[in-house]
């Protein structure tokens, strides 16, 4: 298998006991906060060749060998669920390409957590992994799972919930995982990225991105 990992290398979560809480979102009723991308909203920065908006959504090319990613200056967010649905739509080396929702991140980019997406051209697969303080680590392999789809523009449904410091992985509506984390004091920035091997070219969509803050007891 293939899949590229991050540039500065990378680090992935440990299980854990779900902690108790508030009671989760899910990616139905009213979100707090949606963009449907009929435009580029502002909090994501300026467009450019890399990261614009078309048709409904956004698209991102990443240069080969590289990383592009935003995250959304829209607000500071809490316990709750990130909803989006992400595709590969092109790719010169599909196993060297993953499409990436960004959560607990600070605005300066030193600290966040990375969901990454790939296939190895046979299976999908996720991974997690963990920027603190501008540096990667990497304690978890790639993990394949079934409900993931990876063909050429095929779209997964993404959920990332959060409550506490536990984050829940779900894909196509299976929970996949749940990982211990340290979300930064006073809620966290949102994003979305897009990852290139060496020499690989790529495009992915992303459509329908939103929040669903979680209900308080």
């Amino acid at each position: 298998m293939r899949i590229r990992n991050c540039m500065m290398g990378l680090f992935a979560l440990a299980v854990v006991v779900f902690l108790a809480g508030p009671a989760l979102a899910d990616c139905s009723g009213k979100a707090s906060f949606e963009d449907d991308f009929q435009t580029l909203d502002p909090s994501w920065g300026a467009a450019d060749a890399n990261l614009f908006v078309q048709n409904g959504a956004m698209v991102i090319k990443p240069q080969p060998g590289y990383i592009r990613w935003a995250l959304s200056q829209s607000d500071y967010y809490g316990d709750g669920s990130i909803c989006v649905m992400a595709a590969i739509t092109e790719a010169s080396a599909i196993d060297q390409v993953q499409p990436l929702v960004l959560f607990w991140a600070t605005p300066d980019y030193a600290n966040m957590y990375v969901l990454n997406i790939g296939t190895d051209g046979k299976q999908g697969f996720y991974k997690v992994d963990k920027l603190s303080n501008k540096r990667w680590l990497t304690p978890v392999a790639w993990t394949a799972d079934p409900a993931i789809k990876f063909g050429l523009g095929d779209f997964n449904a993404v959920e990332v919930q959060l409550a506490g410091h536990s984050a829940s992985i779900i894909i196509n509506g299976k929970k996949l995982n749940q990982l211990n984390g340290d979300p930064p004091d006073g809620g966290s920035l949102l994003g979305l990225g897009a990852s290139s091997g060496d020499g690989v070219n790529a495009t992915f969509t992303f459509q329908k991105f939103q929040f669903f803050k979680a209900a308080t007891p």
